[in-house]
């Protein structure tokens, strides 16, 4: 049954905002209503929701379970959502993995369709909550601004970074306080993902629990995966430091999109040209003039992050690790470049060698952009979501 109208919410943070009104544009483009509650108006998107009719052809589209968390503004009574009061079918999309949502989950909220990002997540989520029925794989997608692109040759940044900087030692001040036994059997994990960069995360640590617990339960085993996703924001943020700063340490200016990068400890900061955290759009603006756009991807093994999309439409060279999911839609030298984790140190040498090649580097983003642009655009992934969405309930 195909939705009238689509509900988005303007939440907290604005990634996720970016990507509802990519969305909104492209339903809008196929003839639907859309309509956003305003998280910082809370008083005013309720009064209008209540105005609505028909919410059996409504859908809430949310990501990250963003109304879903028991934020008062949403609720109609205690332990009562506005969506489960007036049967609203949900859609959400999670842009992390499912261990990071696991009381979200466990909560079994009604007429949920789950999207993941990732293959690997999909399958976590299958066999770890089967309650759910199907849950779709939808990778991220890129934005193509409006503004004409600009002549590589005439691009004035060489490279450029979008992503903040975490320093992995604050990642892990809750475990200090823990026996030494325990401390010890979370830097193994950590130490073993830095060696072996391409496992897959919750593989490994199910194995290592089931190592150390051999009697441990479903439930044990998710509660303690999420108690242990500080590993994967640590070793993601260890390669990210390492590999940008490796960037800047062999004499190649990047201009870093992103807060807290002064506190890296780089040994040549002044090839880290720093300009802070910055909104979405500007961050595509600032891409508009970089020639070689560098991603590192989160723990994804077998799915995509926007940088790379948003890179690629804006008409840079991408330089990136890459997944499973990468390798089937990418092609390798044509339309970007892969480094690998395990040999990171290899990007400052391809890095150079675009640098020093500007017609391979503009062809190799010119095929960059004509791949993204024709398949992997929100417009894209709104066309699958409405064919999801219409047909999810039949």
């Amino acid at each position: 049954m195909k939705p009238a109208r689509i509900i988005f919410i303007k939440g907290p943070i604005e990634t996720l905002t970016f990507f509802s009104l990519q969305i909104a544009e492209a339903l809008e483009e196929q003839g639907l209503e859309t309509w956003f509650w305003d998280m910082k108006s809370p008083l005013d998107s309720r009064e209008t929701f209540l105005t609505f009719h028909d919410f059996e052809h409504t859908v809430l589209l949310t990501f990250n379970f963003i109304g879903l968390n028991g934020e008062s503004q949403f609720q109609s009574e205690p332990r009562v959502t506005l969506w489960e009061q007036y049967h609203i079918r949900i859609c959400c999309i999670m842009v992390d993995h499912p261990m990071y949502y696991f009381r979200q989950l466990s909560a079994r909220h009604s007429s949920l369709t789950l999207f993941c990002i990732d293959w690997d997540h999909q399958a976590f989520m299958e066999h770890f909550y089967p309650e759910y029925g199907r849950v779709h794989f939808l990778p991220l997608a890129g934005t193509m601004l409006p503004e004409p692109r600009i002549p590589y040759s005439e691009r004035e940044t060489d490279v450029i970074f979008a992503g903040n900087y975490a320093a992995p030692e604050n990642l892990t001040r809750h475990i200090r306080h823990m026996d030494e036994e325990s401390r010890e059997f979370y830097f193994d994990l950590i130490q073993e993902f830095l060696s072996r960069p391409d496992q897959p995360l919750e593989q490994v640590l199910i194995r290592r629990l089931k190592e150390e617990f051999p009697q441990i339960t479903r439930e044990e085993t998710l509660s303690c995966l999420h108690n242990m996703t500080f590993i994967d924001l640590y070793v993601r943020s260890w390669f990210r430091r390492n590999i940008i700063l490796s960037l800047a340490e062999e004499g190649i200016p990047v201009l870093v999109l992103g807060k807290d990068w002064e506190l890296s400890g780089c040994s040549r900061p002044k090839n880290l040209l720093l300009a802070g955290q910055q909104d979405s759009r500007t961050c595509l603006s600032r891409m508009r003039h970089a020639k070689i756009s560098v991603n590192i991807m989160p723990w994804f093994k077998k799915g995509a992050h926007d940088r790379i999309f948003n890179s690629m439409l804006q008409g840079c060279a991408v330089v990136t690790d890459y997944s499973d999911y990468l390798r089937e839609i990418l092609k390798e030298g044509q339309d970007s470049m892969e480094f690998t984790l395990e040999q990171y140190q290899e990007i400052g040498g391809k890095s150079r060698w675009l640098l020093s090649h500007p017609q391979e580097a503009e062809a190799m983003a010119e095929e960059g952009y004509r791949n993204a642009s024709r398949q992997h655009t929100w417009k894209n992934r709104a066309c699958t979501l409405l064919k999801i969405i219409s047909h999810s309930n039949e």
